[in-house]
């Protein structure tokens, strides 16, 4: 069986190569790639993308959101924080400051679908790692997608979410961070559900 070819969208973050190596571990093939370097053609020919954390605000990642608005219809893609907003920014949604920022915080996510992609494996309630000061809007989410997890006691920030009718999945929590105990399970689960 040929290994499954991963297109790594790189926003300019630290975390980056931390998602291509546990992506490697699970025996994918991972090509990185700066979203400003990057054209719509080059995903030709692989399996799947993951947009990368990255800082600031999906706007400012030069490259990203002309990316996104061209390979989300038609590419299985996993976003990662960042990555994460570029698709609600993408889909209509809107994103909002958080009244405090959470960087380099552990936090408990509550899982809301037990037949979920990512998460559906996982504790009821399971730690993340938290490295933003943004997040999706829930109020003004399209109703294209169905939110997965939120912060335990916080409904009100997203933490995972799916596209109801193109596999599209997403993550506000940081999956390759050690303050993600569970993360590798989700990155591999993730890979489970994509065709070589």
């Amino acid at each position: 069986m040929s290994a499954l070819r991963i297109l790594l969208v790189d926003n300019r973050d630290s975390f980056t190569w931390n998602l291509a190596h546990d992506l490697e571990r699970f025996g994918a093939e991972v090509q990185v790639c700066q979203a400003a370097d990057c054209s719509e053609g080059d995903a030709f020919g692989f399996n799947g993308i993951v947009l990368s954390p990255g800082p600031g605000l999906p706007s400012e990642s030069e490259g990203l959101m002309k990316l996104v608005a061209h390979w989300a219809p038609r590419m299985p893609m996993l976003g990662v924080c960042l990555g994460l907003q570029a698709l609600v920014e993408w889909s209509g949604g809107s994103l909002r400051q958080m009244a405090s920022v959470r960087h380099g915080m552990a936090g408990m996510a509550k899982r809301l679908a037990d037949d979920d992609l990512l998460l559906g494996e996982l504790s009821p309630c399971f730690q993340v790692g938290h490295y933003h000061s943004w997040c999706a809007d829930r109020t003004k989410l399209p109703d294209d997608w169905e939110v997965t997890a939120e912060v335990e006691g916080e409904p009100d920030i997203v933490l995972a979410m799916r596209h109801r009718s193109l596999p599209l999945n997403a993550v506000q929590f940081h999956p390759e961070s050690v303050l993600t105990p569970d993360g590798r399970r989700i990155l591999k689960a993730w890979l489970s559900s994509l065709q070589p």
